[in-house]
Order: structure tokens, then sequence, then C-alpha cells
């Protein structure tokens, strides 16, 4: 088994007296048994190891690291003998995986919050249908992502009763849409980039406007000329559109399996909402509605429910390749 940060470990019954039982004189294990056990036992270790060409191979665990960093991801790959199926559980929810083509390899990501609390976290895996499983630990690890300093319109920023009462109501509208139950995952591959514009608002960085602090940046800014096309990050279903305050022209993408991304200050919504698109399909064209100081597009993601760098899931995603 290949676990990087995990324990390993072969059970079995302890006699409860340091050792096995054995009788004074002819015991119940010789010292034939005992000069062949060690020989039986490596034999045993052999069969199940992966790539021995048995039935009984163990399924291998990967981590593309032992610790994440807050608002960032990590890929874990699972490889299991075809007919197996494996499930895993990472911060209390059950991860969502893709199998490849041959059905033996198996991804997911472990998704963490901006403002998750740094820490040692299990990671359990099964495979089904079992009894095999698996359980390590990953470390969350804290990370300043520094501070971005705005100057907006007054207008913008210290708003009037009904303009308040519209942004509480298209807050709950958005949360609901990001809190709705899993639906299968629909991804398959590398998520790719909505536009290739360069990062002009990073993620993550604690946000002063006008003076005054406000919530984190929890998505991505990147630059791009008006009316440049907006790609779809990977398959999915378009769960919103719809036209906000602060988001502008807006589009969210469920992905399936607990991944939903957001495209905001569009010119030009250019699919409808429940329309299934495909990766790299174009949903719209960039522009500078809602509060933006100028065309640009902020793309943001969540990884079961996870604030997390959209930067960091293409990373991550390629090394499924």
């Amino acid at each position: 088994v290949s676990n990087l940060g995990g324990e390993g470990r072969v059970r079995g019954r302890d006699t409860g007296n340091g050792g096995y039982d054995r009788k004074e004189g002819g015991g119940t294990i010789g010292s034939y048994t005992l000069k062949v056990l060690p020989i039986l036992i490596i034999m045993m270790v052999y069969s199940w190891w992966p790539g021995s060409g048995t039935a009984f191979s163990l399924p291998s665990i990967h981590l593309s690291s032992p610790e994440i960093y807050q608002g960032d991801l990590a890929l874990i790959k699972i490889e299991l003998k075809e007919g197996e199926r494996p499930r895993a559980w990472w911060m209390d929810q059950e991860l969502y995986l893709v199998q490849n083509d041959t059905k033996t390899r198996w991804f997911g990501f472990l998704g963490v919050d901006l403002k998750a609390k740094p820490g040692q976290y299990p990671l359990l895996v099964k495979v089904l249908p079992g009894p095999w499983e698996n359980r390590m630990h990953v470390k969350v690890v804290e990370k300043d992502r520094g501070v971005r300093r705005l100057t907006l319109p007054k207008e913008m920023v210290e708003l009037d009763e009904p303009t308040l009462e519209r942004v509480r109501k298209e807050t709950e509208v958005m949360k609901e849409v990001l809190d709705a139950p899993p639906t299968p995952p629909a991804w398959r591959g590398p998520f790719c980039k909505p536009v290739n514009g360069e990062v002009i608002g990073p993620f993550g960085k604690a946000s002063i406007i006008n003076g005054m602090p406000r919530a984190p940046h929890s998505g991505v800014d990147l630059r791009a000329e008006e009316g440049t096309p907006v790609l779809a990050m990977n398959n999915g279903k378009v769960v919103l559109v719809a036209d906000q305050f602060f988001s502008g022209r807006c589009v969210v993408i469920d992905h399936g399996g607990a991944i939903e991304s957001m495209y905001f200050h569009l010119e030009k919504v250019m699919v409808q909402e429940g329309a299934v698109v495909a990766k790299g399909q174009v949903i719209g064209l960039v522009g500078a509605t809602g509060r933006a100081e100028g065309p640009h597009l902020h793309l943001g993601v969540r990884v079961n429910g996870a604030r997390v760098d959209p930067l960091d899931l293409l990373n991550i995603s390629e090394q499924m390749e």
C-alpha cells in the first residue's frame, strides 16, 4: 500500500501471552513449523502485493500531498482491481470519486476551506465488497494570503436599506444553490481555465474596501477584455443564472460530486438555467457588471462546500492525466 502520511499494519489475533500458544515437548507449533512460518508469511504478502498478478492484490492509495494549506486541495488516487469500488470519508463528509476508463483507478479531491481550522484530520478509505480499509491523517496548514485594498464608489459600499434588502435576498439565493444536495459526478478529467488572463485579484486575500475590513476574496479575478468568451471548467449543469448587485450577471455550474464553479461580472450570459454544458463550452462573455472596477472574470469554486482556490484545482487536476 502506498500512502503519504498514512498508517499501515497487519492485524492478527493476540493470544494474550505475548505470542503464539505452544506446548512443551510435541507442542502445537513445532520447530519445523517455526522455521517454515516466515516463508509462508512472505509468500502470502507477495501474493497480496499490487502487481503480483493474483486476485488478492491490495489497493494502492496515493495523495498528492500529506498536508494541505487553507483554501487549497489535494488529489486522492486509488488503484484497485476490476470489480472493486472505493469509498472515502474526510472532514466528516464522504468524498466523491470518479473512475478512469479501465475502471481500476479512481480520483477525488480533498478541499480545505479558506478558514478551516489547522490540524490533523483522519482520512478513511474502504474498498467494497470489503473488508479492506485504511485510515491515515492529512494535515491542514495555516496560510497567510495577504491583504488587498480597494477603493470603490461610496454607493457600492455603504448600501441604503432597499439595496441591503436586495443583497440579503440574492445572498440567500446563492446560498441555497451552493448548499443543494450533491449530484452524481459529471466532471471528467482535468478542469480547464475559463479565460487565459493573468491574475489581478488573488484568491483568499483579506479585503480592505474604502478603509473598512470586509470578507476575504473567495475567488480569483482574471484579467480579460470585455467580450472575451468564458468557458465552462468541466462538464456540468447550469444551476443558476442571475443578475446580482455584487456579482453582476453570473452563472453557477454544478459539476456533480459536490464541485461547483461560479462565473461573475459577465457582460452576456449564453446559457440557460437547467442547461447541461460540456467542458470548454462558451457560457458567457467577460464584462464589468455588478460591483467591478473594470472588465474581468471573477471565478469561484466550491469542493464539498469548501471555498478553494480555483487555480489550485486547475493545477491539481492535471495530475489525473
